[in-house]
């Protein structure tokens, strides 16, 4: 909200929760410029007007949505990272928070690769998720560099190879499913995928203490 926003009785939050809801899925499928304000209102069922009165502009409840959406992931990978553990481990755990979020959650990719690919400045909550994210799992990354079980290297590069995994594999999920038959819809195939993924990861990071021959 901003501070066009009215005070809200229960019918004025109903209307608000509509909003978002339907904004998020139109701007997940076609990105800012696509979803007509029209559009929102129909999907929404409320009248032209709503978005305006309730949120000041198709900006802010542009904002509203990415906020709504993305900034929990971050709350999601800050309790992972709270587990006990070496930090090698504790990455492990923070990337499959990370595939349990995205999966709970379909349209995040797609609507984070509009945003993402869109001219457009991008929102300063998905900054700060973004950074949030990258810094906590760089953070992890270097721990395990100072306790000498994770490689050198920078770590926020590092962070960012990691996290990009989830985010394809939720991304081209359809086909994925349909070049490769991998179905991540099936409970058991999507374990072994994030089971894969960690061990990729592990093996991506993890130091080998040179012996020698």
């Amino acid at each position: 909200m901003n501070e066009h926003t009215p005070l809200l009785d229960s019918a004025g939050s109903e209307t608000v929760s509509a909003l978002v809801i339907a904004a998020r899925e139109l701007f997940s499928r076609h990105g800012f410029d696509g979803a007509s304000v029209r559009a929102i209102t129909a999907r929404a069922g409320t009248n032209l007007g709503a978005i305006t009165y309730h949120f000041g502009s198709k900006q802010a409840l542009y904002e509203a949505v990415i906020s709504e959406g993305i900034a929990p992931s971050y709350q999601r990978m800050s309790k992972a990272v709270t587990a006990d553990g070496p930090p090698l481990q504790r990455v492990e755990a923070v990337v499959r928070a990370f595939f349990d979020f995205l999966h709970e959650n379909p349209d995040l990719p797609p609507l984070m690769m509009q945003l993402l690919s869109s001219a457009r400045p991008i929102p300063p909550v998905a900054v700060q998720t973004m950074r949030a994210n990258i810094g906590l799992l760089a953070s992890l990354i270097a721990d395990g560099q100072s306790d000498g079980s994770i490689r050198a290297g920078d770590p926020r590069l590092m962070a960012l190879s990691i996290g990009a995994q989830p985010i394809w594999l939720s991304l081209a999920r359809r086909a994925i499913q349909e070049g490769a038959e991998i179905d991540q819809d099936d409970p058991e195939t999507r374990a072994r995928v994030v089971d894969s993924v960690l061990d990729f990861v592990r093996a991506g990071l993890e130091a080998h203490l040179e012996t020698d021959e």
